[in-house]
């Protein structure tokens, strides 16, 4: 992370930046005006129309793509997103934004998400994270019919679980440590958020063995 709550936003997050416009309903028709909010120039955003035949979904990527290699010169972090959708008046978009990705309990666990995606759960886990308030009845049917992986609109769900309520990311963490495969990566986010929150690792320890009593 760039520093102690944010996470610095770069061409290699390209895909997961466009998957929360679209999961939180970005209009991609104002993909123009989106970028010159983003201080991308005129010629450069029409070279863009004509590359694109004016499809807004590739020139919205390739508008995004644009801003997050060379559209500013200091560090892109969600709020800095956030801020510029607020200018455009997509007030939902950029308080989704703000509320949920820009959040730093969220975005610690935004650093794990390439590793999450890559484990398989157990239907037992999956059930785990509905009962716990991590996703919803719809949302475990989904990871269910994808073969219990945390990939997409799941994985943003949970995303807005633990901003909304920081000690579910102790909840997931337990979740995830029963499964074998997943106990390293459960291990890493938990001292992770005991580094950024200030928590010692004893503290952390008993907070964990209380979740895990917590599903017996």
């Amino acid at each position: 992370m760039a520093s102690k709550g944010h996470l610095p936003l770069d061409i290699s997050k390209l895909n997961f930046v466009l998957k929360v416009l679209r999961h939180y309903k970005f209009p991609e028709a104002r993909w123009f005006e989106f970028g010159l909010n983003f201080g991308l120039s005129y010629h450069t955003l029409k070279a863009i129309e004509s590359a694109n035949k004016g499809d807004p979904s590739n020139c919205l990527m390739e508008c995004l793509a644009k801003w997050l290699t060379e559209g500013s010169d200091r560090t892109l972090v969600w709020q800095t997103l956030a801020n510029a959708l607020r200018e455009m008046n997509v007030l939902s978009v950029s308080n989704n934004i703000r509320k949920t990705m820009a959040d730093p309990v969220s975005e610690i666990l935004q650093c794990y998400i390439g590793r999450l995606a890559q484990v398989v759960l157990t239907e037992e886990s999956v059930d785990l994270l509905h009962t716990e308030g991590l996703i919803s009845k719809d949302t475990l049917t989904e990871v269910k019919s994808c073969g219990c992986s945390l990939v997409g609109d799941p994985m943003l769900l949970i995303l807005s679980a633990v901003a909304e309520d920081h000690s579910k990311l102790c909840t997931l963490t337990s979740i995830l440590m029963k499964s074998k495969e997943a106990m390293s990566l459960a291990s890493d986010i938990i001292m992770e958020y005991g580094k950024c929150m200030n928590i010692k690792k004893i503290q952390l320890i008993c907070i964990l063995i209380q979740k895990e009593s917590h599903f017996l």
